[in-house]
């Protein structure tokens, strides 16, 4: 099968745009096989054939499994963000390079089978390779207007649907060192939205770095979209997948932090129904000075959750201001080209 795979991979992601369920799904599986076949799997996966697949990865600027050690450049500890692919073959990464192109050149595809294609792909595949995978792609995405995007898309994936049940408790309590460089991963490309980037924090229960990202919004464009973002992520927060962050609520001493962040977007929003759902939610945090009992009294004060040792949040917090920094500069230049075409109109 693989002596025909080079020329029938244009096919199947071709085929990804119809407008079948079950085709797609069908094709979703040969696609996997192909990608998870240990007969495909090569030490270098050497040039890609076909115009379609060497203009995305000339496009993309993506370093291939086999060079994965490469990716770490920055040298901070803990921020490795190269694809943990073990089960995966060469043509793994290609089918994510090629995927991401797809949704690039058709939103529609993107729009409307996009969340589709990508859960059947997390049941078909392994999910945590799926987002490690794309999230580095996307770091390195020219694009911003699309990264920003896909990342919104993959980011509402992971925290609403069902097949991303693991991958979620995975990431909920960072434990493991492959979590915590799971989490690195995504955070770094999850810059490309700031809110996004706030809700993963959510997730991982990172509330103090939440609280500072959410500092930093003030020097941020606001926009009506980025408000708009908010106001989902409100929804969300009422969610049952925040369950436990809602609990977490209650135990106003341990979690300042939580409390100060959902503040924070409380203060973004205008006075909408997503700032009446939340101001009504932040009613209910009860006085920790009714909850004392004799018990919590007597008990040593419990920490808050200490930050993972092999996170360096400060320069997290530099790349999020750099990233931003791009699509303000690249907002610009469009405002700025705008403004001159209407200048010509006008003479």
């Amino acid at each position: 099968m693989f002596r025909h795979t080079d020329s029938l991979f244009p096919i199947l992601l071709q085929t990804l745009s119809d407008e079948s369920d079950e085709v797609i799904l069908k094709d979703l599986e040969v696609l996997a096989e192909i990608a998870s076949s240990p007969a495909g799997q090569t030490d270098d996966p050497g040039p890609l054939d076909g115009p379609d697949l060497q203009a995305s990865h000339s496009e993309l600027q993506v370093p291939t499994p086999g060079r994965a050690g490469l990716l770490n450049t920055s040298g901070t500890k803990g921020l490795e963000c190269s694809p943990s692919t073990p089960t995966m073959n060469s043509y793994f990464y290609k089918f994510m390079i090629n995927l991401l192109k797809r949704f690039s050149s058709e939103w529609k595809l993107l729009e409307v089978r996009g969340p589709f294609i990508i859960r059947q792909l997390c049941l078909l595949l392994n999910a945590e390779n799926i987002f490690h995978s794309m999230a580095d792609i996307l770091l390195r995405e020219e694009d911003l207007k699309f990264a920003s995007t896909m990342v919104h898309a993959l980011n509402t994936i992971l925290l609403t649907s069902t097949e991303l049940f693991q991958l979620r408790n995975q990431l909920k309590d960072l434990k493991t060192l492959e979590s915590q460089n799971l989490f690195c991963c995504l955070y770094r490309s999850w810059c490309h939205n700031p809110v996004t980037t706030v809700s993963l924090c959510f997730l991982t229960q990172n509330y103090r770095h939440a609280y500072d990202l959410i500092q930093k919004f003030g020097d941020l464009e606001v926009t009506v979209d980025f408000l708009a973002e908010v106001d989902k992520l409100v929804q969300l927060i009422e969610c049952p997948i925040f369950t436990y962050l809602r609990l977490q609520l209650l135990d106003v001493k341990n979690n300042p932090y939580l409390i100060k962040a959902l503040y924070g977007l409380l203060m973004l929003l205008p006075q909408s129904s997503a700032f009446q759902l939340l101001s009504h939610r932040l009613q209910c945090v009860p006085n920790p000075e009714l909850l004392q009992t004799e018990d919590s009294l007597k008990a040593a004060p419990k920490s808050q959750k200490a930050d993972s040792p092999s996170i360096d949040y400060a320069e997290l917090l530099q790349h999020f201001e750099k990233v931003q920094n791009k699509h303000l500069e690249v907002r610009h230049q469009r405002s700025g080209r705008g403004d001159h075409l209407d200048r010509r109109v006008v003479l």
